[in-house]
C-alpha cells in the first residue's frame, strides 16, 4: 500500500505540526511507501487530494481535522480511491461515528489493515460534506471557530465560540423542506447530518448512521438563550431527544429557505448562504474504516 498524505499543518491550532515528526517516524519504522503533501491555504487540500488520487497511490488520507478531510473527501469523490483520516485537528466530530481511534498510531493501524467501507455523502450546494450540515447559531459559531482558531481541541473552543455567539445571535425564520414534509419554523438552528457529531463533540443527531441512506435532519426551534444554556449539556450525550423545541426528521433531499445572510456551514467549513440544498449520495465513498 502506498499512501499520499495530505498534511494540514495549521489543523488544531498547529497540532499537525507539533506532532508531525512522530508520525513521519511511525512510517519510516513500519516501511510505510508514503509521500506527504503539505496544504498552504484554505482549498488546497483539496487541489492536492484531486491529483493523488489520480497518481496511482492505493489511498488518500487527510491528517488534520474535519476540516482537512472535507476538502479531501471533495477532492477525492468519484476517483474510487479509498480515503483515510489520521485525526490530529480542532474538530473530530466525524471519527467519533465511524469509530475511528484518538491516536494518530492506532488510527494508521486501520489505515494500513485496509478495510474498506463505503459510506454516504450529502451534498450541499454543490460541496461534499462527510459528516453535519446546517445553518443558523451553529454555522455562525463555526464561522467563529475558524476565524480566530485554538490550539486545544474537541469541545473547548466551540463552547468557547458558543458563548461568545450567543449573546448577539437572534433566531431566525426558516422554511424547511424534507422530501414531502415542510416545516415552517423560528429556528436556533437546523443540522442535516449523516454522522451524529459536531462542535467538538456535541452528538447532534444520535441515530444517524454514515451507511444507510439518509439524512437526520434536527431543527431547534425558538428557545431563548437560557433554554440554549440549559439545553447544551443534553446535547453532548444526545439528551435532547424528546425536548418539546427539537424536532427530528428523516429524509434524503432537504431544501432551507430564510435570511439571505445566514451562511452554511458543511463539516465546519462555511460553504455559501442560503438558500440551501442538501442531497444524500449513498455509498458514494470508500473509506479506509475500522
Amino acid at each position: 500500500m502506498e499512501l499520499a498524505l495530505i498534511v494540514n499543518p495549521a489543523a488544531g491550532g498547529g497540532r499537525v505540526r507539533r506532532r508531525w515528526p512522530r508520525l513521519e517516524q511511525e512510517l519510516r519504522r513500519r516501511g510505510v511507501r508514503w509521500q506527504a503533501f503539505w496544504t498552504e491555504g484554505a482549498g488546497h487540500a483539496t487541489v492536492l487530494a484531486k491529483a493523488a488520487s489520480q497518481e496511482g497511490y492505493d489511498a488518500v488520507v487527510a491528517v488534520g481535522g474535519d476540516g482537512t478531510l472535507n476538502e479531501v473527501v471533495n477532492g477525492a469523490v468519484g476517483t474510487g480511491v479509498p480515503v483515510g483520516l489520521i485525526p490530529l485537528g480542532t474538530g473530530i466530530d466525524f471519527s467519533r461515528t465511524a469509530g475511528l481511534p484518538r491516536s494518530p498510531k492506532d488510527a494508521l493501524d486501520v489505515i494500513l489493515a485496509g478495510r474498506v467501507r463505503h459510506v454516504d455523502l450529502g451534498v450541499v450546494n454543490d460541496r461534499y460534506f462527510c459528516n453535519v450540515a446546517g445553518t443558523g447559531f451553529d454555522a455562525t459559531v463555526a464561522d467563529r471557530v475558524n476565524r480566530f482558531g485554538s490550539k486545544s481541541g474537541g469541545i473547548v473552543p466551540y463552547l468557547k465560540a458558543v458563548f461568545q455567539t450567543l449573546f448577539t445571535y437572534r433566531n431566525t425564520p426558516f422554511r424547511i423542506s424534507v422530501d414531502d414534509r415542510v416545516f415552517e419554523v423560528r429556528s436556533l438552528l437546523m443540522a442535516v447530518a449523516n454522522g451524529r457529531y459536531y462542535g467538538g463533540g456535541f452528538m447532534i443527531c444520535p441515530d444517524a448512521e454514515l451507511a444507510d441512506g439518509r439524512f437526520d435532519v434536527c431543527i431547534v426551534g425558538d428557545i431563548d438563550k437560557l433554554s440554549t444554556v440549559l439545553l447544551l449539556p443534553r446535547v453532548v450525550k444526545g439528551g435532547h431527544r424528546g425536548h418539546p423545541k427539537v424536532t427530528f426528521v428523516r429524509g434524503r433531499r432537504i431544501k432551507v429557505e430564510g435570511p439571505p445572510e445566514l451562511r452554511i456551514q458543511a463539516d465546519g467549513e462555511l460553504v455559501g448562504h442560503l438558500p440551501a440544498y442538501f442531497e444524500i449520495k449513498q455509498a458514494a465513498l470508500p473509506m479506509l474504516l475500522p
